[in-house]
């Protein structure tokens, strides 16, 4: 490939010419011509299904994102051994040191309980969540998953809590109900060893976020209510969020050691699930790289025809003094320019379909995904990246194929095709 970049200015611009040349007249042979045809549908096709896929694993990286951060802030700090944070002056350092960084802040605190409802003797197990309903909405948008679309600071007053929608199915909870929440100052819901103290609470809002670890193991009240009413004045986690285009990655390990406390994402929660999405990724970029290397294959094949059906022009050529370089650079630049078209062609198709999708969601998912309907996500990266990619590997086939015109004998040629 080396040999390529030392012809002169004027070479290349014989080669290109000629390359065209040799593209324009391909009608005047019909074999040549139907390979051509296939040549670049193949490559369309192939491009198409490539750009695609790359936009729907980029909409469910999207939207698994969103489904996270809508319940998780974007970073939570843990408090060393659950002892309670300085609240104030964590804010305070937090939103001086990274004010570039760090937009909002907002405390929390989870304790394990029991729930018990009137009308039924089966207890649940579950986390209650103590948030500050102020300043919860500027780290998650958890207010966004209540049915019923009340004011946080409204749904928390008095006493009154949160609950998913699968647990409130389960036990035929509405708005204004009441139940009872059982509870250990130490966490150890061991009933032979240990007596409960217990609350009752009201329903003040469902939410659904489509998680069941929220929307059925998880309940929601104020820090007032778990201060006053649970006794517990402790904050052990705060929930941040970052800048538009802030990297995770180099902050988490900065404010750890800054801040000595355990900082982690939604990604770390949740780990096999971002190494399951990745490897999906990954798996269906190299099937369909692959795909495209087997519709470039139609390149070797056309273009070892055109050497063979200008086998009088090659020998003429090198008669009147082209070297090889010259001779394998147009051949190359011929199957690029098809490759080229053909992969314009494609992902402009590609990304009329994505937009299509995006305008009109009518392809509906199973319960299993963390969305409703199929997503797409075009990003400016992703056509090039595709771009880059079939037009070097229709480079590298074309390439293959057109260092045979070197090995034409002039003479034998000449003599035989003359």
């Amino acid at each position: 490939m080396a040999a390529l970049y030392k012809v002169n200015k004027m070479s290349f611009k014989i080669s290109c010419f000629l390359a065209w040349r040799f593209i324009v007249g391909v009608h005047d042979s019909l074999r040549i011509s139907t390979v051509s045809k296939i040549c670049f549908f193949s490559i369309f096709i192939a491009t198409t299904c490539f750009a695609l896929q790359i936009f729907v694993a980029q909409g469910f990286d999207k939207a698994l994102t969103e489904k996270m951060q809508s319940i998780y802030p974007e970073l939570l700090l843990e408090s060393p051994q659950g002892k309670s944070f300085d609240y104030p002056t964590i804010k305070k350092k937090l939103l001086s040191q990274f004010d570039k960084k760090i937009i909002a802040t907002s405390p929390c605190h989870t304790k394990k309980i029991i729930l018990t409802a009137p009308d039924s003797q089966i207890p649940s197990a579950v986390i209650l969540k103590a948030i500050d309903p102020a300043t919860e909405s500027l780290v998650s948008s958890l207010q966004e998953k209540l049915l019923d679309k009340k004011d946080l600071r409204q749904a928390l007053q008095d006493d009154c809590i949160i609950i998913g929608k699968e647990l409130a199915a389960f036990y035929g909870f509405t708005i204004g109900d009441s139940c009872t929440l059982l509870f250990t100052q130490d966490d150890e819901l061991k009933t032979s060893t240990e007596s409960f103290q217990s609350l009752k609470v009201t329903i003040g809002a469902i939410m659904q976020t489509g998680i069941i670890q929220y929307d059925k193991y998880t309940i929601i009240c104020s820090l007032q209510t778990m201060n006053e009413s649970l006794d517990e004045p402790a904050l052990t986690q705060i929930g941040v969020k970052l800048a538009t285009k802030t990297q995770e990655a180099p902050l988490i390990e900065k404010l750890e050691q800054e801040l000595q406390v355990e900082v982690s994402s939604w990604k770390t929660l949740y780990p096999a699930l971002v190494s399951a999405s990745n490897l999906e990724k990954y798996v269906m970029f190299l099937l369909l790289a692959l795909m495209i290397s087997i519709a470039s294959t139609n390149i070797i094949a056309l273009i070892f025809m055109q050497i063979t059906q200008k086998k009088r022009d090659i020998a003429l050529l090198k008669l009147l003094g082209m070297d090889d370089q010259t001779l394998t650079l147009l051949f190359t630049l011929s199957g690029t320019i098809i490759v080229t078209a053909a992969a314009l062609c494609g992902i402009t198709f590609a990304v009329l379909i994505g937009k299509f999708l995006q305008w009109y969601p009518f392809i509906e998912l199973p319960d299993a995904y963390f969305c409703t309907h199929l997503p797409v996500e075009i990003e400016l990266r992703s056509i090039f990246l595709v771009l880059g990619t079939v037009i070097s590997i229709g480079t590298i086939a074309s390439w293959f194929s057109a260092r045979s015109a070197r090995l034409l004998k002039i003479t034998d040629t000449l003599r035989f095709e003359g």
